[in-house]
């Protein structure tokens, strides 16, 4: 499978934090030590688990996913790589 290049989006219409929270995850801002970082972060199930379904569902070419991976922090978005494969 191709690996695709996840740059900051321009803000869209599209993407809403409801559809997120209805998937059972969330997108957290603000986070780490220099509050510099965000975050994907489960809200009805872990956050490994909530890693895994945007990952793949960005995979299979949802542009929902794919923009919602783009809107982490560069290492939020490595530590998914390195556990789920590349992005």
């Amino acid at each position: 499978m191709p690996v695709m290049a996840l740059t900051r989006p321009t803000p869209t219409q599209n993407f809403s934090l409801v559809q997120a929270h209805r998937e059972g995850w969330t997108i957290l801002e603000g986070c780490g030590p220099e509050h510099a970082d965000t975050q994907l972060r489960g809200v009805t199930c872990s956050d490994q688990n909530a890693w895994w379904q945007v990952a793949r569902q960005a995979r299979q070419g949802s542009p929902y996913h794919r923009e919602a991976l783009s809107r982490l922090s560069h290492s939020e978005r490595e530590q998914i790589s390195l556990r789920f494969g590349p992005l």
